[in-house]
């Protein structure tokens, strides 16, 4: 993986979810939806592996709690021989941390840091208690500067980001030109549900503000797809 975003200042950003063929990444529950016959989980420790750190917005790390841990002793060892820590860090966008489980998987399983980019919708108080799991940065008044998040990833020596989502937080960094490759496992199911959170969610893109992407890799397992895109500037 090279990063030619140094110059940017900022690190490598890839997406990498499963969704299914009506472009859905979970029901309209938000419940957990197996998006393939295999094991979708393994599509996404795998994309896990290469990566300096994790990203996941609000509203995924609130209700989903997730651990973002990489799940094998092999998958371990491949980071450490590619130089990277045995966990990747884990980053957290979101809005407002009351609701976030203080004794939750996301701040407190596996050996990865935590950082957490905030607003000042956050009370210092509930910042202060943050700060005893996590490093807490505010940017914003209203929503996370995603710009100034990421320049300061990068001033953390944090080189490569993989996004797992959710809608929200892809098409914000989608929208702040701040993706550079897209990779998706497209299922054998149609979910469908006019709520159910899509890949992109978000006020859309008009047709000239619409994301351009180019199709660099296939694969065709089964009965679903692998595809990975370059997002173009």
């Amino acid at each position: 993986m090279k990063n030619k975003n140094l110059k940017q200042k900022r690190p490598f950003i890839y997406l990498c979810t499963g969704m299914s063929l009506d472009g859905k990444i979970s029901s309209s529950k938000r419940m957990d939806t197996r998006i393939t016959t295999d094991d979708d989980r393994d599509f996404l420790f795998d994309h896990r592996v290469p990566c300096d750190a994790i990203m996941m917005g609000g509203t995924t790390v609130i209700n989903d709690d997730p651990s973002l841990t990489v799940k094998s002793k092999t998958r371990q060892e491949k980071r450490l021989k590619l130089g990277k820590t045995k966990e990747p860090t884990k980053i957290g966008i979101v809005t407002d941390i009351a609701k976030i489980k203080m004794n939750g998987d996301f701040l407190n399983k596996g050996d990865g840091e935590v950082i957490i980019f905030t607003t000042k919708k956050s009370s210092l108080n509930n910042i202060k208690k943050m700060k005893e799991k996590a490093a807490v940065f505010v940017y914003g008044k209203e929503k996370v500067n995603l710009r100034k998040a990421v320049s300061k990833l990068h001033e953390l020596g944090i080189k490569s980001v993989m996004v797992e989502g959710g809608g929200e937080l892809i098409y914000s960094l989608l929208k702040d030109d701040l993706v550079d490759e897209i990779n998706l496992k497209i299922g054998d199911l149609i979910i469908g549900g006019n709520t159910a959170p899509t890949l992109c969610d978000g006020l859309g893109f008009t047709g000239k503000t619409a994301k351009r992407v180019r199709l660099v890799k296939v694969d065709r397992k089964k009965s679903y797809l692998t595809l990975k895109y370059k997002v173009l500037r």
